[in-house]
């Protein structure tokens, strides 16, 4: 049975995505942007963001610099998104992302986000296990900020999964790593993320859902692996099923992933059927690698880029 709570998303390091438009990037030159925009980011909140435009209430959490939170703030209002962020002393970070026309290239630059004091780690994990209920779902997105302990993240989960919370984690090296160890309920890597978990090239796109399909088996019950352009893998206990991605007009891929894991959980969370999960989440992430603002999409939007053929196992 689905669960009656609200699901909550967890982001640990966010940013404020201001994102450049250019011609052509020239290094060592003088670049003239044609445009920009600038959003409140991080993964978790772009899914806290999906989700409530899609009409699911949901709760964000994590942290948030105590000097600049304006921005997140008015995304937490306009979208009727329960606001639980701690905030701690210094500037939420900035994340640049440049897209460029020719050629057709989004170049990222993240800066390493502020550090949480022993007392803020405290905080957000007494925060998290006052959220925490019964087969309420949870979506830890993202890059932990520089000073936190893996044996932290790890407590974190293990306080979750103790409360009977499901859980979904999106990230990537040493926290992934301890997910999977943790019984997470879902896991979202891309084909380049899993790699370097399994030492396999991300080439070797066979070889790669065959570990995915192992991972699943033994550990994590939800897997979605993607392959970018060339669609995601979708591994559950109700069987297996490939989709590959719509044929957009792609403008930029951030937030790809974002979506791609806001659809499929909008599809548990409704209780719908393995494809139907599947075509959400790939409708999620066809429209928004054509939105560069990351727009929440309507139900009728996601089912006309949802039609394509689909490989079931």
């Amino acid at each position: 049975m689905p669960s009656t709570y609200p699901p909550v998303t967890v982001t640990f390091n966010p940013a404020i995505d201001e994102t450049i438009f250019l011609d052509a990037l020239q290094p060592g030159a003088v670049n003239r942007a044609i445009r920009s925009h600038r959003q409140a980011g991080g993964k978790g909140v772009n899914v806290s963001s999906l989700l409530a435009g899609f009409g699911i209430e949901n709760t964000a959490t994590g942290f948030l610099g105590s000097d600049n939170p304006a921005i997140f703030e008015q995304l937490f209002a306009t979208r009727g998104i329960h606001d639980e962020f701690i905030r701690i002393k210094g500037e939420t970070r900035t994340s640049l992302k440049i897209i460029a026309k020719q050629p057709a290239q989004t170049t990222d630059i993240n800066f390493p986000g502020i550090s949480p004091t022993p007392h803020d780690l405290t905080t957000i994990a007494e925060r998290l296990a006052h959220l925490a209920k019964p087969g309420r779902w949870f979506v830890i997105a993202g890059s932990l900020p520089p000073d936190l302990p893996p044996h932290s993240f790890a407590n974190i989960l293990t306080t979750l999964k103790n409360h009977g919370a499901r859980i979904a984690v999106d990230t990537s090296g040493t926290p992934l790593e301890l997910a999977i160890h943790a019984g997470v309920d879902l896991i979202k890597p891309n084909q380049h993320e899993l790699a370097a978990l399994t030492g396999i090239s991300p080439h070797d796109t066979r070889l790669l859902a065959a570990s995915a399909r192992e991972l699943q088996q033994r550990h994590v019950p939800h897997i979605i692996l993607s392959f970018g352009p060339d669609g995601a893998l979708f591994l559950t206990p109700d069987g297996s099923i490939n989709l590959t991605a719509a044929p957009v007009d792609v403008v930029s891929t951030v937030g790809a992933g974002d979506a791609l894991l806001s659809g499929y959980l909008i599809g548990l969370l409704e209780n719908s059927p393995l494809e139907s999960r599947a075509r959400l989440a790939s409708g999620f992430a066809a429209h928004i690698v054509s939105d560069p603002t990351r727009t929440p999409p309507n139900r009728t939007t996601v089912a006309s880029l949802a039609t394509l053929p689909a490989i079931q196992h």
